[in-house]
């Protein structure tokens, strides 16, 4: 493994082997393991810089779910963007995994009750595949939920009612539209519209 660049990086140094990236350290570990230009980097001190960086990012993965859970793809997006190989990326969610800490399906799961009386189905299913959540889970979760687009939708109607004057044909149509817009179908809300109007 031959270093051919030392690249400066902020406070940090990109090193690359054999004329490809491999990974980012501070300036003083570039002194502390001897790396230089032009020379060899041992296998054992390899070793020591790939436990270091798989040290680093496990710390940086945990801090960033000590705030909220997150997908997989956000801990993978974020390590890829503080420029870890990704050997150690794979090895960190794998550590994460194993220790329950990242579960998609159980993000799924948190996220369609959160969300439950503020979004559509649709809506739910479009920002979790945002987020990386294989469809295969999502619909899992949506399996093993209560979910209903038909109650979600009547508490939709409630928070929203206000912004119309549901005595006014042109306000009730703009209302339609704007929950459509929402991933509701048309059919659902023209009823679910009708029924509300007329309790009220």
């Amino acid at each position: 493994m031959l270093i051919t660049k030392l690249e400066p990086f902020g406070s940090r140094v990109k090193i690359y082997i054999n004329n490809d990236f491999a990974f980012v350290l501070y300036k003083g570990e570039i002194s502390k393991y001897g790396l230089k230009e032009g020379q060899e980097i041992p296998s054992n001190t390899y070793s020591v810089i790939m436990n270091k960086l798989f040290d680093r990012g496990k710390e940086r993965a945990l801090y960033m779910l000590d705030k909220s859970y997150k997908t997989k793809r956000y801990i993978m997006d974020k390590l890829k963007a503080g420029l870890y190989p990704e050997s150690i990326i794979d090895k960190v969610v794998a550590f994460l995994e194993e220790i329950n800490l990242i579960n998609d399906l159980r993000y799924a799961e948190m996220y369609i009750d959160y969300k439950r009386a503020t979004k559509s189905k649709k809506q739910i299913v479009q920002d979790l595949y945002v987020k990386g959540v294989d469809k295969k889970l999502i619909d899992q979760a949506f399996e093993e939920s209560d979910f209903s687009d038909t109650e979600s939708l009547k508490k939709y109607i409630e928070k929203r009612k206000n912004k119309y004057d549901l005595s006014d044909r042109k306000d009730i149509q703009k209302f339609y539209s704007y929950l459509v817009s929402k991933g509701y179908s048309y059919g659902d809300v023209k009823d679910a519209l009708k029924d509300y109007i007329d309790e009220n």
